[in-house]
């Protein structure tokens, strides 16, 4: 990550530790017992809401940095129906047809229990 990204999110994350040390009731009695309840569930979503107070131009500047030589190009639509009908020569599918299947395919997946 860039420099100027973490400069922006550890301050942020700072004033929310702070924050939350500060609205704990028993912070004034031990600051350690305080700081040990921090769990690994509020830092992740501590660094979350930090993270979504980055600027968009920021990043955009960040990652300018790491590929300098990078074309902001559009991606070409690959067609599924296509990319299938290449792959296996038997019974050309329909883009409606592939469409279907990936759907049904995804919605097996969530369905399964892991």
């Amino acid at each position: 990550m860039d420099k100027y990204v973490i400069q922006n999110v550890k301050p942020e994350y700072r004033k929310l530790l702070l924050a939350n040390i500060l609205n704990d009731p028993v912070h004034n009695e031990n600051l350690e017992k305080t700081l040990t309840n921090v769990n690994f569930k509020n830092v992740v979503f501590s660094l979350a809401n930090c993270w979504a107070s980055v600027s968009t131009l920021l990043i955009n500047k960040t990652w300018k940095n790491l590929l300098p030589n990078f074309i902001d190009s559009e991606v070409e639509e690959i067609q599924l129906a296509s990319l299938i009908n290449q792959l296996q020569n038997t019974n050309p599918v329909s883009n409606t047809e592939a469409l279907q299947w990936a759907a049904e395919a995804d919605d097996i997946w969530l369905e399964m229990k892991f």
